[in-house]
């Protein structure tokens, strides 16, 4: 998933992945992989890991929202403050990458793909549930699927990219 993220004043466009029970975060162009340790409400303990699993340091960090966009974040005793900054879509030009989102509040009922499938225009990505509704998100275009941002029973609301997809 790609977010433009504002920190500290300052926007930038950062990449998250997920894989298992990793995250992986690029930022200009160097890759950081976190894993969660322990969580206690607002509170979590993260361990920082360089790309190839190797453990690297552990990070406290808490948060709290400020409003219904900004975020602090406490991290080492550093506190940052964040907002995810939404990208305008493009309404049918393909600039190679889309994240695909639900129009309506749903709950993810299947995900029919994975990380690296390769699909057609027209294929079945994802199945949502709402209001005894079936509703399907199908890939706009032929593709190959690189991040899953969602998992079965799991609510999901308009405009949270649920699938990102890179056009073949």
């Amino acid at each position: 998933m790609k977010l433009k993220i504002q920190l500290n004043d300052i926007e930038e466009l950062i990449e998250v992945t997920r894989k298992g029970d990793q995250l992986f975060v690029t930022r200009a162009g160097q890759t950081t992989a976190v894993r969660l340790l322990a969580r206690d409400g607002a509170s979590f303990l993260l361990e920082r890991a360089a790309v190839d699993g190797q453990p690297v340091g552990r990070i406290r960090a808490a948060g709290a929202a400020l409003d219904r966009t900004r975020r602090q974040l406490w991290v080492n005793g550093q506190m940052f403050t964040y907002a995810r900054v939404p990208e305008r879509a493009e309404p049918t030009g393909h600039s190679g990458d889309a994240s695909l989102s639900a129009g309506i509040p749903a709950v993810v009922s299947q995900v029919l793909v994975e990380v690296g499938s390769q699909v057609n225009a027209g294929d079945k990505l994802i199945l949502l549930e709402s209001m005894k509704m079936v509703i399907p998100i199908a890939a706009p275009y032929d593709g190959v699927v690189t991040a899953i941002n969602c998992r079965a029973g799991e609510a999901v609301q308009p405009g949270n990219p649920l699938v990102a997809l890179e056009q073949a």
